[in-house]
């Protein structure tokens, strides 16, 4: 059997193209390349040991019982260690309680303080381990368990951790109350004295941002004066995005240093823009930047959109990197506004797919990045036409020419908004292979919305001598300016089509189809449903209706 399989593994290599090979060859050494990445990274006894001590045995052991630990990448299980050194826990502790490492930085630091808050006074690992359930139990369980202290009245120690304002509770609390009931007791009337919030904000953020109720009294009072005092936010817009409330003051003290201003705009207005960057790492933030710099593309492109910073550094990567997979996305590189395919980049390509199942050629960057609304409507009318922005995006990038000129040039050709984008490319990089430049292009600028098989077959009939007498030329084609050349091309083209602008239409767009709408799925009304609408059956049979 083992013979018979390497010899069709053999007869396949052997039947397969150039093309095909090196494709294979580009798979499998990238294969082997996130192969050793993963070796690299992966998390063993030996690692654990050089990075906190003991003995590998110990540490292999661990390992063992906790195989949730091989998930956890080295710079998180780094971050967390230093952390729990930074917290006078030793190597033993943490053997102990080996899952602890599981956690990241900021909820190990969190936990700890939230802890120390409630009168904790001997914190151990055993007791940041079980966050959660003491959290649950009742104030007097805890005090019977010595995890607090008999004599502390627990609510008045958490009122008077709250410095900026004297918080007033009016009623006495019981000690059956549970302690994580009791914090947000308290928490609910710091919030209503220090930001006017109402019942109603209230009741949504514990509904909506529940994460909060974990969050330090220490951190949400400091957070809050770095939004009033540092971002100038009102009072009303951060109980309306309350989530900002559960940020880390420390990262975001830490991304106002390191990011002064993108594309000119001062950072503290994009963080008021866009409250929810608040909750990226400052260090990914830059690295994001850097990312999407080091792939040609200008701080403005950011600017215009700022949710791509919600990301993280490694999917905003790998996303920028997928952008020369597919040839849709590659023209749309030099487009101010490309970073809306990276961070829409999984609904860009549903969409895309979808679209080319029925044979729609002009998918626009809006089209792919826009609302589930707007899509369904694109796709409900059936039309297979743009308004033509990207082309012009694009050919002004490539030409350097002014946007309004190229635009008032192509809106004289009656059809020029049918043509998609990637065609244009293709029209452009076949014209310089022959080599014109881009003053001879710009000179016939129509001719990039032709096919390029009617563009050749035309320059082939300019060279040869039979077609010569019938287009009875006063000089030899030698002799005759580029850029005439490419004149004699387009009259050539139009002149089989009464100079109507047909001739952009390829065969494509002679598959007519009899009923489109009867081809569209139903799109969901609901967002929750699926906001990217549904893909067509792969059984169904799908063209686009002619344009013509």
């Amino acid at each position: 059997m083992r013979i018979k399989i390497n010899m069709l593994w053999s007869r396949s290599i052997f039947l397969a193209n150039k093309k095909q090979i090196n494709v294979l060859t580009r798979f499998l050494s990238a294969s082997k390349v996130d192969e050793i990445h993963v070796v690299e990274n992966r998390v063993t006894a030996g690692y654990l040991q050089r990075l906190l001590g003991s003995s590998h045995k110990y540490w292999s052991d661990a390992l063992q019982k906790n195989t949730q630990l091989y998930t956890v990448k080295r710079e998180q299980l780094i971050s967390s260690a230093e952390t729990l050194k930074s917290l006078n826990f030793t190597v033993n502790d943490i053997l102990d309680k080996p899952m602890i490492l599981y956690q990241n930085t900021l909820t190990l630091q969190n936990r700890y303080n939230v802890l120390n808050e409630c009168g904790c006074e001997a914190i151990s690992l055993k007791l940041l381990f079980k966050f959660v359930t003491i959290m649950n139990r009742n104030i007097s369980t805890l005090k019977s368990q010595l995890f607090l202290p008999f004599d502390v009245d627990i609510q008045e120690r958490l009122r008077t951790r709250f410095t900026d304002i004297d918080v007033h509770i009016e009623t006495k609390y019981s000690e059956e109350i549970t302690l994580k009931l009791l914090r947000e007791k308290i928490l609910n009337q710091y919030l209503k004295q220090r930001l006017d919030m109402t019942e109603k904000d209230l009741e949504k953020l514990w509904r909506v941002y529940t994460r909060v109720r974990h969050r330090s009294f220490s951190s949400v009072q400091q957070m809050i004066q770095i939004l009033l005092d540092d971002l100038n936010f009102p009072k009303e817009r951060i109980a309306k995005n309350a989530f900002v409330l559960y940020g880390d003051p420390e990262n975001v003290r830490k991304m106002i240093r390191m990011i002064q201003t993108i594309d000119d705009q001062d950072f503290r207005t994009i963080l008021f823009k866009t409250p929810k960057i608040l909750m990226s790492s400052a260090e990914g933030l830059v690295k994001t930047i850097n990312h999407i710099k080091s792939f040609g593309i200008h701080e403005n492109a950011i600017v215009k959109c700022l949710e791509i910073l919600t990301l993280s550094p490694d999917t905003v990567l790998d996303r920028l990197k997928d952008l020369h997979d597919i040839e849709e996305f590659q023209v749309l590189r030099t487009n101010p506004r490309i970073l809306r395919l990276v961070h829409y980049q999984n609904k860009a390509r549903m969409r895309l797919d979808y679209l080319n199942q029925l044979k729609v050629r002009c998918a626009s960057l809006h089209v792919l990045s826009c609302s589930s609304d707007a899509f369904v409507k694109f796709a409900r009318e059936g039309s297979d036409r743009t308004k033509g922005r990207d082309v012009v995006v694009f050919l002004s990038n490539i030409l350097k020419q002014n946007e309004s000129d190229i635009r008032s040039i192509l809106t004289r050709h009656p059809n020029w908004c049918h043509v998609p984008v990637v065609q244009v490319k293709q029209c452009y990089d076949y014209l310089l292979t022959k080599h014109f430049t881009n003053q001879d292009i710009y000179s016939n600028l129509y001719l990039l919305l032709y096919p390029i098989n009617r563009i050749g077959e035309k320059m082939t009939m300019l060279f040869t001598a039979e077609n010569l007498e019938d287009i009875k030329l006063d000089q030899k084609i030698t002799e005759i300016n580029r850029s005439k050349i490419l004149s004699l091309v387009l009259y050539l083209i139009e002149s089989d089509y009464h100079f109507t602008g047909d001739g952009i239409w390829t065969e494509q767009h002679s598959l007519q189809v009899e009923n489109f709408h009867n081809l569209l799925p139903d799109f969901p009304e609901s967002n929750k449903v699926n906001r990217y609408g549904v893909k067509p059956s792969i059984n169904k049979t799908s063209k686009i209706s002619g344009v013509v």
